[in-house]
């Protein structure tokens, strides 16, 4: 009879046990949300980030250089930048870390119509190409030329924003600078043909989008910020695997967003995902040797004027065994 009373005063105290208040994060993006980050709107819809006991709220950015700024101030722990961001914060002394690298490669293209004929960099020769003068893309693309062996001279670059296609459909200039995944895509779901060039193919391949902590959270919560990734790069892992998931867990947070260009852009964006590194670490590598080639890249463009110890730029073992 004892031993009866006292199991049944062991589960009672166990039902009456208040559960576990959710770790919560804020996750600052490093623009306005898009199917960019779909593996992370994925991870919230299927529970992934509840099961590990944390609880994240996705915020929209004004640029990855910001994000990188407020996330190294610790007014956010976690942060969406680029790798370009996140390498001048760091020789700026701000104190960041990649935890993974979302997009492997340089989304940044060339594009034009297909009735321009412009295929290959030589293409480029007179012809009137848009770019927001000045800005990372344009450094970018004069490292392109460079590395085609083409005289920026030979190539009549026009000022304007790169974010419309605008310019390129009035006729007002042959080629423009955009995302393989954006503006391109814009232009093909209005039923035009286009052609690519990308920076990527021609070696100014540098790490894009990843995930940035804050150097002293990282270092007084690794737990947290290992749980955090895991979640999020099975929430990747599922939305690549499943696209039509993704963009209706993406749409679920953003109904105003179009699902047509949703489903054009994302897939565009994975192969973006994709690399060797990826085949063998898992989705979410990052190397020495591709961090070094970035900051090269960026050295080389004056953007940033001094290089760092990339080994100490990010860390690897948070991520999630190789499946």
């Amino acid at each position: 009879m004892k031993r009866m009373v006292w199991l049944f005063l062991v589960i009672l105290t166990a039902c009456g046990k208040p559960p576990e208040t959710p770790q919560r994060i804020q996750l600052l993006l490093d623009w306005k949300a898009q199917m960019e980050h779909a593996g992370f709107f994925a991870a919230k819809a299927k529970g992934y980030y509840d099961a590990v006991g944390i609880s994240v709220e996705i915020l929209e950015g004004t640029g990855a250089p910001t994000t990188a700024r407020l996330v190294g101030s610790g007014k956010y722990q976690l942060g969406i930048s680029s790798g370009s961001a996140t390498l001048i914060a760091r020789t700026r002394d701000i104190p960041v870390v990649s935890l993974a690298v979302i997009n492997q490669h340089s989304p940044v293209v060339v594009y034009a119509l297909e009735e321009n004929n412009i295929r290959k960099p030589e293409d480029l020769f007179g012809k009137r190409v848009g770019v927001n003068i000045g800005g990372t893309n344009h450094r970018e693309f004069q490292a392109f030329l460079k590395k085609a062996g083409i005289d920026e001279e030979r190539v009549r670059v026009m000022g304007m924003t790169e974010s419309s296609p605008a310019p390129l459909l009035a006729g007002k200039v042959d080629a423009m600078l955009g995302y393989t995944e954006d503006q391109p895509v814009t232009v093909e779901l209005r039923g035009r043909a286009v052609t690519r060039i990308s920076f990527a193919q021609y070696g100014i391949d540098l790490y894009s989008t990843n995930i940035i902590v804050n150097a002293d959270y990282l270092k007084k919560n690794p737990d947290i910020v290992r749980k955090f990734v895991h979640a999020s790069m099975k929430g990747w892992r599922y939305a690549v695997d499943n696209p039509e998931d993704a963009v209706a867990a993406y749409m679920a947070e953003r109904p105003e967003s179009d699902a047509r260009f949703n489903r054009a852009n994302f897939e565009k964006l994975i192969p973006i995902l994709m690399s060797p590194d990826v085949e063998r670490l898992g989705l979410g590598a990052q190397t020495a040797e591709r961090w070094s080639h970035t900051q090269d890249v960026l050295f080389d463009l004056g953007l940033i004027d001094r290089k760092i110890d990339v080994s100490r730029l990010f860390v690897s073992d948070l991520l999630p065994p190789a499946p």
